[in-house]
């Protein structure tokens, strides 16, 4: 058995009696961040999955959880996610999937890459209409210089 380390990310800050109970009730050492909205929980389990299917087992009716994520990335680079759907949700995903000709994992590990895609392309295009506002009222060297005191601090 591997030990993982389990980021869980909660729908509201917990107080150190709420955790104290979770944490006796479910076994599982854990910590919280500062802002008490997020924990770090380390499980013995055979592999991050089954890790998670423990946390998910143990806490999700004791802590509100909302997302349940590896602390540190896979072999491919990928950290696991675990969020819970409501069972029509999880229908509707595997139906797309199943039309797509791929596993629920993999339809929807394309939809994240396809709306970090279009965000990072609507930021870029943001940017450029801001530069360009900013170029009818500014010189380019003073938007720079502007630009370098920001980032210097001064």
């Amino acid at each position: 058995m591997s030990i993982h380390a389990i980021e869980i990310i909660l729908t509201r800050a917990v107080g150190a009696v709420e955790l104290k109970a979770a944490q006796q009730r479910s076994g599982l050492a854990m910590g919280a961040f500062d802002d008490g909205s997020r924990l770090v929980v380390l499980v013995s389990a055979k592999t991050e999955s089954r890790a998670v299917r423990k946390i998910w087992k143990r806490l999700g009716d004791a802590l509100p959880v909302d997302v349940l994520c590896g602390f540190f990335p896979g072999p491919d680079g990928t950290y696991l996610m675990s969020i819970p759907m409501e069972p029509e949700t999880a229908e509707r995903l595997r139906g797309l999937a199943a039309e797509a000709g791929q596993t629920p994992e993999k339809y929807l590990r394309g939809a994240i890459a396809g709306a970090l895609a279009r965000d990072r392309s609507a930021r870029r295009a943001r940017l450029a209409c801001a530069l360009s506002r900013l170029f009818d009222d500014f010189t380019p060297e003073e938007v720079t210089r502007a630009a370098a005191r920001r980032i210097g601090g001064a």
